[in-house]
């Protein structure tokens, strides 16, 4: 059994659906503590408290909510590095690139295997865009290979979410870490319940309002759907750089857009469950997809490259017109309804419950320090 100690960017199980694939860690043996931010800078508005177990796992929040301190350093390094001394860990499980500063400082004195989680191994989604001056080629081909070269020589494994990025990865550099796949976490808290009825007037969508997540193209696809389907309402929960666009859409359909800064995990589900199906026009954005197919909502996905099936685990039309007709069919027949919540639910099932991706994560753990012996 191992002493794993994490660091994650913001995790709060109110909002963070990530921790559960924790538990069964911890139920099998390990010691789990996590150092991580007081909030979430996409999130939540509110502020945990600085420690909570969370049914084994300690989350110690050493860091201000915004987490440039965790990110760029600042005067709880020292309590953060305190901590880490304390738990003596034996594995580091590092949740972000912004974090491997932090991982660094403590594995100056605990030379200890070290876990890097990419959600999403796309130099454009992982860089800035002034770093590659928006030229797409140049992100991936050339600041990406030199990202790709960093991260290589402070990790002695990379996990993704993505299984599309394990080859991707893999041929950047034949002598980098090992890439291995592990589903994202989607469990469901305990004692959720969903509605008993859904809302066929609501689509909805649930995540940051960020560049990646393509919410420019709203402007293009909300007016095909508000104006040529039976949609009478999209619901917003999120916040981010691009809430401009939701700005826009409510100067142009007033109440028909709701948006809300952000609400709990346990209302995220309901609110998921209550509405008709879901809209998303990121490529990544795993943690709505599963969220959407736990709770058997079908989702409008076009532009997803999550090994989504279409017209089985997501519905993913190539035109405005191919969009239109999409939704309608939703409305229209009952039996392709049907058949999206279906192949939802069997994803969600097969692949991204906790107890299926902490198995991954156990494997993964061991193959790590196996390749350190």
């Amino acid at each position: 059994m191992l002493r794993i100690l994490a660091i994650y960017p913001g995790l709060n199980p109110l909002f963070d659906e990530v921790v559960y694939a924790l538990l069964p860690l911890v139920e099998s043996g390990n010691a789990v503590r996590v150092l991580t931010t007081r909030g979430s800078g996409l999130k939540s508005s509110e502020e945990a408290g600085d420690y909570e177990n969370f049914h084994g796992v300690e989350i110690c929040r050493v860091f201000h909510a915004a987490g440039q301190d965790l990110f760029h350093g600042g005067p709880a390094d020292a309590e953060a590095l305190k901590l880490a001394d304390e738990f003596r860990p034996e594995f580091l499980f590092v949740n972000s690139t912004n974090c491997l500063r932090l991982a660094n400082l403590i594995r100056q004195k605990h030379d200890v295997p070290v876990l890097l989680r990419l959600e999403s191994s796309d130099p454009l989604t992982l860089i800035p865009r002034r770093k590659y001056l928006g030229v797409p080629w140049l992100g991936r081909e050339v600041v990406g290979r030199k990202l790709w070269s960093s991260l290589s020589g402070r990790t002695d494994a990379i996990m993704v979410n993505d299984p599309n990025d394990v080859p991707l990865l893999a041929s950047l550099s034949r002598r980098g870490p090992p890439v291995y796949y592990a589903g994202h976490c989607a469990q469901q808290p305990a004692g959720l319940e969903l509605p008993a009825e859904r809302d066929r007037d609501e689509m909805i969508y649930i995540g940051s309002l960020i560049r990646h997540k393509n919410c420019q193209l709203w402007l293009k696809t909300i007016p095909a759907i508000l104006e040529h389907t039976p949609v009478k309402r999209f619901t917003i929960i999120g916040r981010g750089p691009f809430e401009h666009i939701v700005k826009e859409l409510i100067a142009r359909y007033g109440d028909r857009i709701q948006h809300l800064p952000g609400v709990t995990r346990m209302e995220a589900l309901r609110r998921l469950g209550s509405a008709y199906f879901a809209y998303t026009a990121s490529t990544t954005g795993w943690g709505f997809l599963c969220d959407a197919w736990s709770t058997s909502t079908p989702v409008l996905c076009p532009q997803s490259r999550f090994n989504i099936v279409p017209s089985w685990s997501g519905m993913m039309p190539q035109t405005q017109k191919a969009l239109i007709s999409t939704v309608r069919r939703l409305y229209e027949d009952p039996e392709y309804y049907a058949t999206m919540q279906e192949g939802g639910r069997l994803r969600y099932e097969s692949e991204h419950t906790a107890s299926v991706v902490a198995k991954q994560y156990a494997q993964i753990i061991r193959e790590t320090v196996a390749a350190r012996a």
